[in-house]
Order: structure tokens, then C-alpha cells, then sequence
């Protein structure tokens, strides 16, 4: 069965750089991505994504819960109208990588999809 690690085993540190976990690049640090570049690889992108929503509905708005389904259930009276419908396509492609056995990876319809789901969301969430 699939799961969210993927293939890619990576650990953050404080400081948000990634360490490879990789035997060619073990332990040596690598600088994140470039705000708007995404990672190649798609369990990292979902997870990635995945993360930054579940920080900010935390910080920003006091949500509480494990996931993000719950987070965005408890504080959904606070979010603009249009962003409930935006997580859980953004859950949905998630849950079909993470979750499904036969799914190795996204389609490029998918990964674009997430992608732009996740800047549009990030995009009215910040502004609110």
C-alpha cells in the first residue's frame, strides 16, 4: 500500500534546510526551494503543501485538529467562502497519491492542479 513518504526520505531541520537521506548526499544540508519553485518530486510537493496550509490555519486563524480536514473544519466560519471547496480538492489529490494502492504519482493535470489550488488558497488566506 502507498503511503505519504514516498520514496524520497527526507528529515527538516530547524533551520529548514532538508539533509538528503539518499547514500550519495547523506547528511549533507541542501537549501529549500525558492518560494514558488516546487519540489519534482510528488509525494514531497503533496506534503509540502499539505504542511504549509495546516501551519497557517494553526497560526493565523487558531485552528485545532489533527489534519487537514479537521484544522479546516474548526475554523471554517473564519475562511472565505470559496477556499472550503479549494482544500479538499487539494485533500483529494493528497489522499489519491498517498492513499490509493495503484498510484505511483500525480498526473501532470493533477500536479498542476495542486499546485494551483494551493497558491490560490494561500493567496486568500494571506489577504483575509
Amino acid at each position: 500500500m502507498g503511503n505519504c513518504f514516498g520514496p524520497l526520505d527526507s528529515s527538516h531541520s530547524a533551520n529548514n534546510y532538508r539533509f538528503t537521506g539518499q547514500p550519495s548526499g547523506y547528511g549533507r544540508a541542501v537549501a529549500p526551494p525558492a518560494q514558488n519553485q516546487y519540489p519534482s518530486n510528488d509525494y514531497e510537493l503533496v506534503i509540502r503543501i499539505s504542511r504549509k496550509l495546516e501551519v497557517l490555519l494553526k497560526t493565523r486563524y487558531g485552528a485545532e485538529g489533527e489534519g487537514l480536514g479537521q484544522l479546516k473544519h474548526s475554523v471554517q466560519n473564519q475562511l472565505p467562502s470559496n477556499v472550503n471547496g479549494m482544500m479538499k480538492g487539494i485533500a483529494r489529490i493528497r489522499n489519491r497519491l498517498c492513499h490509493e494502492q495503484n498510484v505511483q504519482a500525480l498526473t501532470p493535470q493533477e500536479r498542476n492542479k495542486i499546485k494551483e489550488l494551493s497558491e490560490n488558497v494561500l493567496q486568500l488566506l494571506n489577504g483575509s
